[in-house]
């Protein structure tokens, strides 16, 4: 799957830049600046951590429908969407996905207290319901989504060890090269958001090849 992964990722380079350019590098850098604003404004007791994290797990899981739907059309040979009808894809989904979230986010941060079980529930039907939200209703969304996670959950915690794996050397990597920096704060934030434009795409497709059922309507 990840050979299969790269060469869509080839094929869809050109309109990968351009969703990137208008999509994930503005969205990147608007969860960058809310997530430092929330540790200027909140004190320790206020859990500033909570917010910020909520801020990179959306960040992630708003841009999925974007990349999924490309994804979907070229294993199915469908015809290819254009730029415009993949940013709609965003803002058609967007409501639907933080609705859901929110709550799941919720018990997920709760259950951290019961050995993280509730806490890897929680947040791995935050990391598939984007991957189902073309269907018609919450009840179908939840539904596939929870489907997936009881066939899939060795699966589900192999990919989130992928995903984190992913992210940390990305951290990791953008802190060493730029620590030096004295406006490292701004540089930091842009590099971060250039990395995820060309990150999220392939961990998505990934991800698409995973989860995608022939049977599902796009």
């Amino acid at each position: 799957m990840i050979k299969e992964s790269l060469e869509m990722y080839n094929r869809h380079l050109i309109k990968i830049v351009m969703l990137s350019v208008l999509l994930v590098i503005p969205f990147t850098l608007f969860c960058y600046f809310a997530t430092y604003y929330l540790y200027q404004q909140l004190t320790n007791d206020q859990y500033p951590n909570l917010y910020a994290l909520f801020f990179i797990v959306v960040n992630f899981t708003l841009i999925i429908p974007v990349f999924r739907r490309l994804a979907i059309t070229d294993v199915e040979d469908d015809e290819y969407p254009s730029v415009v009808e993949l940013l709609y894809e965003f803002i058609k989904h967007f409501g639907v996905i933080l609705f859901l979230t929110i709550p799941f986010y919720i018990i997920g941060i709760l259950g951290s207290s019961l050995f993280f079980i509730p806490t890897f529930l929680c947040f791995s039907m935050i990391l598939l319901i984007p991957f189902y939200v073309s269907h018609n209703g919450v009840k179908d969304i939840l539904r596939y989504a929870g489907r997936t996670m009881r066939n899939e959950n060795i699966i589900l915690f192999l990919d989130w060890l992928v995903i984190l794996s992913v992210q940390a050397l990305v951290w990791g990597g953008i802190m060493v090269a730029f620590a030096n920096f004295e406006n490292n704060f701004y540089v930091y934030g842009i590099a971060r958001a250039i990395l995820n434009s060309f990150v999220f795409p392939l961990l998505i497709f990934y991800l698409t090849f995973r989860y995608h059922n022939n049977n599902e309507s796009v």
